[in-house]
């Protein structure tokens, strides 16, 4: 079986756009995003008989503090290049939360929102967040990228609050959204994913959250997001022509994107991509290789290095999904800790391997696979 999965994973690796220089990205979801609001919120559901201890997101995600930040930049900062240039990390980022007390104001007749920095201020330990990642993108560890508006799929979100759904409520009032179906029974459906949609009527909306989010990421850090990452993979081919439409020209993902088909119940159909692959609107596809996930357990290290070299080996950039949660502290301190042990043996390994790598933003491998 493994020799089996070894040959799988090198076929996987011919189709699309090669090159011989060792490039290696690492894009990583979900900054910005309220998850677990606290510890305390954490364990009075876990005391009420909710088994948050179960879910990874629920155990160890929440929204990034000045703590986590720092640590995680002295880590990418602590290794160079062949350009003698830092890790940088490609924060995929949404730039705006539920405004929970407006919604509530409204009886739940009506959707509001808050930037992100509204979140930070409010948040223990975030007030400082902005100012050091305006300081990363300066030192060249931090490249922000688009990963829309919030994490969340307001539509369905709302009709769930609208109709008085238990867990969707028992969160609202702690001020967050999403429990999944590991933590209990109860819960009915899932909110993260926030284009998928399926009813043709919902597009409207989308080219709106598109248009703003887009916009305001451009207020928030001064450029355009040229790439994009749909929360949870997961878009119809119709939002590509919005996004184009605002200037995204990459659109970052896995293999397979997940379209939706139906939305009661909810349902999708996979498409395969490949890296290099461009669609009607000019737009390329940049696809994940290797992944970096230690907060499952394992030895990722080992697992994302053998990830990098079969990459490399077929002439392909190695491109890392690394998702926020495995540098959270505000939760489980020992998750942040372990895992930046675990990072910055990763990146010392990958510069002694090959002395001639290149740490490369999404973007700019973007820019790269377009001859620019």
């Amino acid at each position: 079986m493994r020799a089996f999965t070894e040959i799988k994973h090198y076929l996987s690796q011919i189709p699309g756009w090669h090159t011989k220089r060792h490039l290696v990205v690492i894009e990583s979801d979900d900054w910005g995003s309220i998850r677990m609001p606290s510890k305390e919120v954490y364990d009075r559901l876990l005391n009420s008989g909710y088994r948050v201890d179960l879910c990874h997101f629920s155990h160890l995600d929440s929204l990034e503090t000045e703590a986590d930040l720092t640590n995680l930049f002295e880590v990418l900062d602590s290794v160079r290049d062949s350009r003698n240039h830092p890790a940088v990390l490609t924060a995929n980022c949404v730039v705006a939360n539920p405004d929970f007390d407006k919604i509530e104001a409204s009886n739940f007749d009506e959707y509001y929102y808050e930037s992100v920095l509204e979140t930070y201020k409010h948040q223990p330990g975030c007030r400082n967040n902005y100012q050091l990642t305006i300081e990363g993108i300066k030192a060249g560890v931090w490249r922000p990228q688009s990963h829309g508006r919030e994490h969340l799929n307001a539509i369905r979100w709302m009709k769930a609050l609208q109709s008085d759904d238990e867990i969707a409520k028992l969160c609202f009032r702690d001020k967050h959204f999403s429990l999944t179906t590991v933590v209990s029974p109860k819960v009915k459906a899932r909110y993260m994913d926030a284009f998928a949609n399926a009813d043709l009527q919902t597009l409207v909306q989308e080219e709106m959250i598109v248009k703003e989010a887009l916009n305001m990421f451009e207020q928030l850090y001064g450029f355009r997001s040229e790439s994009f990452i749909a929360p949870c993979y997961t878009w119809r081919p119709a939002l590509e022509k919005i996004l184009s439409m605002n200037g995204v020209k990459y659109l970052q993902g896995l293999a397979y994107q997940q379209i939706p088909i139906s939305d009661e119940p909810i349902q999708c159909r996979s498409k395969y991509h490949r890296l290099g692959e461009k669609n009607q609107y000019g737009q390329t596809y940049l696809i994940r290789n290797a992944f970096f996930e230690p907060y499952k357990g394992g030895n990722w290290v080992d697992e994302c290095l053998h990830r990098i070299d079969v990459a490399f080996k077929c002439f392909r950039p190695a491109i890392i999904s690394s998702h926020r949660l495995n540098f959270i502290g505000a939760i489980e301190p020992s998750n942040r800790d372990r895992h930046l042990s675990a990072l910055e043996l990763l990146l010392t390994k990958i510069v002694k391997q090959w002395p001639d790598v290149e740490f490369v933003s999404s973007d700019q491998l973007g820019h790269i696979i377009n001859g620019k």
